[in-house]
């Protein structure tokens, strides 16, 4: 959509004018081969000749960067930073752990397109956290300990979080590499979620086996809060896990979980909070207990399969639509 903004100088009107930002197909050409993408440029309002809108230009090479590269096979600047972030490693140490020259990581973040050999090697490396860790025992000499030490805690994290001996571990691991900011108060909320749809809405069987205890701050499956707990109130990384990792899941659950993270997904901890403790199957386990006391009481799946079944009836909860008006209706004065 265009917007008109204000404040740019047009050399043909010879004064500062309002302006919008279009957008127009280009084609270039690099190697004998074609790449198509979508340029942003301004037209001044005033004379409609095209006018010069600073940023634009780097913005439109960015696109096309990003676009010559994933139709190549080359590891964006994206990918790159996320590698950084993932294993938690400076530029400089991971030019080291690989070899590279001191800079060459931090030439790549400028703009400078890796040969292939090497994107093919920071791309296996982003995806594969053990061949990460293959890398890192036989480039340790060439890092200090402190970088090491860091790195080798990340990979131990996530081997951790893709370790599932059962089925709730899979589904939160699910959860959490899904498309949405995931942190470890929304984690265990999503997955109550998960359950009581499952059990009231679409009348399965619950998706996976697992206590849920009404503790202070909502409904908690305490196995998968031992697992997350030190992400704290941080998000909580994705890991990319081999898509065979998902293989236990039926396409049932899928459809369940996607359903639930697609209506409640967009929400943030403290809001999925709330609704649950708007709930009759917290409520009803916490029957007692003061505001933060401390409890394991459980809430069972009849309690929540209950609730939801009535619910269910009032708000067709089969619907994105129907969801947003029982969560209004929670809310209402």
């Amino acid at each position: 959509m265009d917007t008109e903004n204000n404040g740019l100088l047009c050399w043909k009107c010879r004064k500062i004018v309002p302006y919008t930002i279009k957008a127009r197909h280009r084609s270039r050409s690099i190697n004998g081969k074609n790449y198509e993408y979508n340029e942003r440029y301004g037209i001044c309002s005033v004379c409609h000749s095209e006018i010069s809108v600073p940023g634009l230009m780097d913005e439109n090479e960015n696109r096309f960067d990003i676009i010559y590269r994933r139709l190549s096979g080359i590891i964006t600047k994206g990918d790159i930073r996320e590698l950084l972030n993932k294993y938690d490693i400076e530029k400089r140490p991971l030019s080291h752990l690989l070899g590279f020259g001191e800079h060459t990581i931090s030439r790549y973040l400028d703009g400078q397109i890796p040969k292939r050999e090497y994107s093919d090697l920071l791309l296996r490396l982003l995806h594969d956290h053990l061949e990460m860790e293959k890398v890192l025992e036989e480039g340790k000499d060439r890092i200090t300990n402190v970088a090491y030490n860091k790195v080798k805690k990340k990979i131990n994290l996530i081997k951790q979080m893709t370790s599932c001996s059962t089925k709730l571990e899979l589904v939160a691991l699910y959860i959490v590499n899904s498309q949405y900011e995931v942190t470890d108060l929304s984690l265990q909320k999503l997955l109550y979620f998960v359950k009581a749809f499952s059990l009231g809405v679409f009348d399965e069987d619950a998706v996976f086996d697992g206590t849920c205890e009404a503790w202070a701050y909502g409904p908690v499956f305490p196995d998968i809060y031992k697992k997350y707990k030190t992400f704290g109130d941080s998000l909580i990384p994705k890991i990319d896990p081999d898509p065979s990792c998902f293989a236990g899941l039926k396409a049932e659950d899928k459809k369940i979980i996607d359903f639930v993270l697609n209506t409640f997904g967009r929400l943030n901890g403290k809001v999925l909070m709330d609704i649950t403790h708007k709930e009759e199957p917290w409520n009803t386990a916490r029957t007692g207990l003061e505001i933060f006391e401390m409890s394991k009481n459980v809430i069972s799946d009849s309690s929540i399969c209950e609730y939801y079944k009535g619910i269910n009836k009032i708000y067709d909860l089969t619907t994105r639509e129907g969801v947003n008006k029982y969560i209004d209706s929670l809310f209402e004065e």
